[in-house]
């Protein structure tokens, strides 16, 4: 069969190190088989000798995903690793991983998972000198850079493309139930009325929900949107939202690359818990005012803080302070209404933020 002959073909192009051919050939034979591990794998291991770890993990994350039962017998412990992690058994994974590492002390991969699982046990200290190792076998390696500021309270402009995509992948399956349920995020469900509010309009003609994750708020802006389109970085996110048949077109990418690519103009957008995976939110203020029309509306929520400029949390996200939101708008758009909230719970604690309602400075 095709697909069995290209792995074969990609198995050879990559002894040669012939690495782009061989990514080819197993993309191809995902293509034509979409649920075949072995490809996967493959590419996932070929993507780990390439140095490409994000998209090393995400290939065996898809392993996983795909026959969990892989990792239990496949000598590569590094999917076992990932299958503990995901069901939350996390002292398997770092058990896992502390005899893994002993025959790979090199890797920073499996360096930068252990730093995880730590966090995740909320060993800080632990895991702050995992992240450190890998960055010492990687010094480019962004994630574990990324956590590491986050731990220590050093404020990056925004996190790594790839950390937040890996972190939504991850997360797509759960999504729903750990927000809306765990973690009684409402946003979502609320969005429309307050939009209704503020707006004399029964119906936008063009909506788009920027960070739109599986689509918890789009039965919502269906209700007043002539036409949906939604973003997000995640494929994965992507394809939850896509079942729900609310959405009249869909984009995968980062946000303001995914605007300049569609280029067409919106009257409603909407980003709900999107900035506190930003930071710096200069590129997004921007690129939302040049598709705007003059009566659009721009609608957005942040974690809040007192203290001027925005920070990077130990959480790994973002909070804006009023002040730098007023700022970065000033000269783009008009404040129409704020409304302090709170965005979800977190442990025993609330999490405070805000939603803005901004239209276009004419």
């Amino acid at each position: 069969m095709k697909h069995l002959i290209l792995v074969e073909e990609a198995n050879q192009f990559a002894k040669l190190s012939e690495f782009n051919k061989a990514i080819s050939s197993y993309e191809e034979a995902i293509s034509i088989q979409p649920g075949f591990v072995e490809a996967y794998y493959n590419l996932g291991n070929l993507y780990h000798q390439m140095g490409e770890l994000d998209k090393a993990v995400r290939h065996y994350k898809k392993v996983v995903a795909l026959d969990p039962d892989y990792s239990k017998v496949h000598p590569n412990k590094t999917l076992l690793v990932i299958y503990f992690f995901s069901k939350g058994e996390i002292n398997n994974a770092l058990e896992t991983l502390q005899k893994w590492i002993k025959s790979n002390p090199d890797d920073a991969l499996l360096f930068n998972m252990m730093g995880g699982c730590y966090l995740s046990l909320r060993e800080l200290k632990m895991s702050i000198q995992s992240y450190e190792k890998a960055l010492e076998l990687k010094p480019d390696y962004a994630i574990p850079q990324h956590m590491i500021n986050s731990l220590k309270g050093h404020t990056s402009k925004s996190p790594p493309k790839e950390y937040v995509k890996n972190l939504f992948d991850d997360y797509a399956e759960r999504f729903n139930d750990s927000l809306v349920q765990g973690l009684q995020y409402k946003l979502p469900f609320i969005i429309k009325d307050l939009i209704r509010n503020i707006s004399s309009k029964s119906k936008f003609a063009k909506t788009i929900d920027l960070g739109c994750g599986t689509g918890l708020s789009g039965s919502g802006l269906s209700e007043i949107s002539e036409h949906l389109s939604g973003i997000d970085i995640s494929e994965n996110m992507i394809s939850k939202a896509d079942e729900l048949d609310v959405y009249d077109n869909l984009y995968t990418g980062d946000i303001v690359e995914a605007l300049n690519a569609v280029q067409e103009n919106f009257d409603l957008f909407v980003a709900l818990d999107v900035l506190i995976y930003v930071g710096d939110v200069e590129s997004i203020f921007k690129t939302v005012h040049k598709y705007s029309n003059p009566e659009s509306i721009f609608v957005f929520s942040t974690e809040i803080q007192e203290e001027s400029g925005y920070s990077l949390l130990s959480s790994s996200r973002y909070s804006h302070s009023d002040s730098y939101i007023m700022n970065q708008a000033s000269g783009k758009f008009i404040l129409i209404k704020s409304k302090d909230t709170v965005i979800r719970k977190e442990g025993n604690n609330l999490i405070h933020g805000k939603i803005y309602f901004f239209k276009p400075y004419s």
